[in-house]
């Protein structure tokens, strides 16, 4: 599974809302179901990427616990 950064998501956010490729940003954000200025706020790095908005765009946070120092046995737990 490939992880993404938020400025990439910001970027692919960028490519959805700049025509001739996307649509306005005026239309994106009603189709996502945000307000033009928060999508305008986001891409202006003004506001944080939420999970709603990451979600909208076909995204999802996820949370990984990785060990630090591996077992000596070289066993999984």
């Amino acid at each position: 599974m490939r992880t993404y950064t938020e400025g990439e998501i910001r970027k692919f956010l960028l490519e959805q809302t700049t025509p001739p490729r996307g649509k306005t940003q005026a239309a994106a954000a009603k189709e996502l179901g945000f307000s033009p200025q928060f999508i305008n706020d986001v891409l202006g790095n003004r506001r944080g990427l939420t999970d709603a908005l990451a979600d909208s765009l076909g995204f999802r946070r996820v949370t990984y616990f990785v060990r630090k120092k591996p077992e000596a046995d070289g066993g999984e737990a």
